[in-house]
């Protein structure tokens, strides 16, 4: 599916800001799962923009030292995306557990294994993947498809209970919040049972799909290493499988690793900051003006 992303992040200051220096991570992954044809970061006021490579992802960053009352970012992107069948080759038959258990995974993914800024291994956390294991049948696969589930029916989605800040032990007393505290609960969940897990930032095709969420800001999703050494991307917002309406943006160890745009300046707090996400399938590649 060929699918085009337009992101826009304005920012709008009390008094003009100065000396602002900014990362941005908006660029689409190339890999397995997707190609990203084209790319283009748009800022404003205009200033030259550099970019690294890390390993979740491509970062660009840039500065502007003149007075700016406002800060326009806008990254657009089209990319052809290739998972039409997440299913295929999972195992639900043969427990295989016991992958998890090898000294080569453990030490190999130390980072999505234990705590990070927003994943705590609580005594809550170890009871809900205690219950979920239990159900399972000893299958990764099915463990993850139950999990997803369970956090599906259990948080109530609602973008108005938490923020961008919020820690999980805040999720777990209200039973709510939006795609990245269902990100964080599953990762926890499933690190604390010895699965490598990690954070994805990105976008979701939400258009002729009713009672998809995540269409109108970055969405989050989760990465969990199945034993075949592949890893497997799950959406517990929507209690998915990720096909090839996703577009994948940033990996890392959670939220903090993928922000999608974060800087420093001088100058009054932002009085107002505006978010815009649009997907779209295309017909064909056309360039970006």
């Amino acid at each position: 599916m060929l699918l085009r992303a337009i992101h826009r992040t304005v920012y709008r200051y009390p008094v003009p800001s100065t000396d602002s220096h900014n990362e941005v991570r908006l660029q689409p992954l190339d890999d397995e799962w997707q190609t990203c044809r084209e790319f283009h970061l748009r800022v404003a006021p205009w200033t030259k923009v550099y970019s690294y490579g890390e390993p979740g992802g491509l970062v660009h960053h840039f500065g502007l030292r003149s007075p700016h009352p406002t800060l326009e970012i806008v990254g657009e992107a089209v990319v052809e995306t290739h998972l039409e069948n997440p299913f295929e080759g999972l195992n639900f038959l043969q427990p295989d557990f016991d992958f998890y258990s090898r000294e080569v995974v453990r030490h190999g993914y130390a980072e999505f294994l234990g705590e990070s800024p927003y994943v705590v291994l609580n005594e809550e956390v170890h009871k809900i993947a205690d219950l979920v294991l239990k159900e399972s049948n000893g299958t990764a696969a099915d463990f993850l498809r139950r999990l997803t589930d369970w956090i599906y029916r259990t948080l109530e989605y609602d973008t108005d209970v938490t923020h961008v800040h919020s820690k999980l032990h805040e999720i777990l007393a209200i039973r709510a919040g939006v795609c990245q505290d269902f990100a964080h609960l599953m990762i926890a969940c499933c690190r604390i049972v010895g699965i490598p897990s990690r954070y994805v930032s990105g976008y979701l095709l939400v258009h002729g799909e009713d009672g998809l969420r995540g269409d109108h800001a970055t969405h989050a999703w989760i990465d969990c290493l199945m034993p075949d050494d592949r890893w497997l991307s799950l959406d517990p917002t929507n209690n998915l499988l990720a096909n090839d309406r996703y577009i994948r943006i940033h990996t890392g160890r959670d939220y903090s690793d993928v922000t999608p745009t974060r800087g420093v300046y001088i100058g009054l707090p932002a009085s107002d900051l505006a978010v815009s996400v649009r997907v779209d399938i295309v017909d064909a590649l056309s360039p970006i003006s």
